[in-house]
């Protein structure tokens, strides 16, 4: 999305632009990309306008798609984690590196969705994507794919134990410790062994703490 663009389209006509579509999400025709306010000065010359501001392709890239950049690792660790492969150590190295990655995202400054012109108007819309929902990316699958995993388990747990301490924002935290819960009530369904779920444990709480 050419976001400078889009913001001098708005300022020109006088609108207020809602995005409806992040970048790196899949849409079918006849998608609504975005919502324009006045929708009455909408001609078919400015809808075009509109839409040029877009760029669509047959698949994701990096560009303004934080998450892209997420489901590659953790597709490379799902695999790794699958029957046939059985490979927890490549998973445990995606694992860190999305960590550090989230290490870094829980430094910055989540821009807000309010967009405004020179003169304090509002013009555009654009919901950017939250440190929740990145976690969520990041932590689910391999969640799901290593829960009778005893080394991925207690990676991700001391993942989390990492990530904390550079997370500044209260939903930030709640949104890792929802993740060491769900991480510690899974691991007694796939582990079974007593001083492992122990071990696991012991880094939830740290996790936690």
């Amino acid at each position: 999305i050419d976001d400078n663009q889009l913001m001098q389209i708005a300022t020109g006509n006088n609108l207020l632009l809602r995005v409806e579509q992040r970048p790196g999400r899949f849409v079918v025709k006849g998608s609504q990309l975005m919502r324009v306010f006045p929708a009455e000065k909408i001609d078919r010359q400015l809808a075009a306008k509109i839409a040029a501001t877009v760029v669509l392709g047959i698949g994701r890239t990096e560009q303004q798609d934080l998450v892209f950049s997420i489901d590659q690792l953790v597709e490379i660790a799902a695999r790794a984690l699958s029957p046939g492969i059985n490979d927890p150590f490549t998973a445990i190295r995606c694992i860190d590196q999305l960590s550090a990655a989230l290490c870094h995202f829980a430094q910055r400054e989540i821009p807000s969705p309010y967009r405004y012109d020179n003169r304090h108007r509002l013009r555009v819309i654009a919901e950017p994507i939250a440190f929740a929902e990145a976690v969520d990316a990041a932590f689910n699958q391999i969640r799901q794919y290593g829960q009778s995993s005893v080394a991925v388990t207690m990676r991700l747990l001391e993942a989390i134990a990492t990530i904390a301490p550079f997370t500044h924002r209260e939903l930030d935290r709640i949104a890792l410790k929802r993740h060491a819960e769900t991480i510690e009530r899974g691991s007694h369904a796939g582990i079974k062994e007593e001083l492992d779920l122990q071990s696991v444990k012991e880094r939830y709480l740290i996790a936690v703490k």
